[in-house]
């Protein structure tokens, strides 16, 4: 039907059989019979045969305008499953919160120098819940902070972009615990952490636990940035990525602490489907934008 379709448009653009069949490479009488098969398949005469040479009937007009729309989208169709092809439509890519402080604007800036035509749609959540979406189709690629040594998830091909050493930090001017210390010293104190779902809050609660304590929460944020200043008003203790740390405006206001029995870390992959249709540029400018900037972050320390 595809190329029924092809050969009506073109036989109308040119206005000649003829020229139709030399762009087309086919003989007359194939142009021909693609036509007849046309008219045969939607039951009308595209054609007044009556005249010479055939002129198109008004109904013809009509199909004509509709059959160009079509081959369009079947165009845009057989790019969207090709990996050469330009990026088109709708990049749908996730972020877990730490990442998306670090990393955010910088991507969204790149994706939209390089990729103009292309709408960006970006979802911060936990990395768990964004494994899912990605599992589930509901999103192109998404950034996941995984334990070291765990694999990609089943079904999902990706990049390790860096590995998060996930340091538990003070206040530098009033410090509540030695800066050598064991989870059992950091017991009793108030803790400034993401809300549960957070990948490394989880840690320390197993931390805590097989230590026969509890985790004291004293408050519970998404903004990493209040974290790191509550946390350095002496307001309690907090965990934060050695790289976020680095790059946050109240760094010099927190100390990290040396805990021997709680090591932390955490690598940071760009996750996608194993089949990506002609997001693949798109996805491979945002893994060299995140990439990139880690190791701008890196070279400012």
């Amino acid at each position: 039907m595809i190329d029924d379709l092809k050969t009506f448009v073109t036989v109308i653009d040119e206005a000649s059989l003829t020229r139709a069949a030399d762009i087309l490479c086919v003989s007359q009488s194939a142009i021909s019979k693609r036509v007849q098969r046309l008219e045969q398949l939607l039951g009308v005469e595209l054609f007044d045969r009556d005249s010479k040479p055939p002129r198109p009937t008004a109904l013809a007009n009509r199909v004509y305008e509709q059959a160009v729309t079509l081959l369009g989208a079947w165009s845009h169709l057989l790019d969207v499953a090709h990996e050469g092809a330009a990026p088109s439509g709708t990049f749908r890519f996730g972020l877990p919160h730490a990442v998306a402080d670090a990393t955010l604007f910088d991507a969204v800036l790149k994706m939209n120098e390089l990729f103009p035509a292309l709408e960006i749609r970006l979802h911060t959540e936990w990395s768990p819940a964004l494994q899912q979406a990605t599992e589930q189709g509901q999103l192109d690629a998404a950034v996941l902070m995984l334990p070291e040594g765990t694999g990609l998830p089943h079904g999902l091909t990706g990049r390790q972009i860096v590995t998060f050493e996930v340091k538990v930090i003070q206040s530098a001017d009033k410090p509540l615990v030695k800066r050598k210390s064991s989870i059992r010293s950091l017991v009793g104190h108030g803790w400034i952490l993401n809300p549960d779902g957070c990948g490394y809050r989880a840690a320390l609660e197993r931390s805590m636990e097989a230590a026969g304590q509890r985790l004291r929460i004293s408050v519970d944020t998404q903004a990493t940035n209040t974290q790191l200043r509550l946390v350095g008003a002496g307001l309690g203790l907090g965990l934060v990525p050695l790289d976020v740390l680095r790059t946050s405006p109240y760094r010099d206001q927190l100390e990290i602490l040396d805990v021997s029995d709680f090591k932390l870390s955490l690598g940071v992959w760009l996750v996608y489907p194993r089949q990506t249709g002609n997001l693949k540029p798109a996805i491979d400018a945002l893994t060299e934008s995140l990439c990139a900037s880690f190791e701008r972050q890196a070279a400012k320390v």
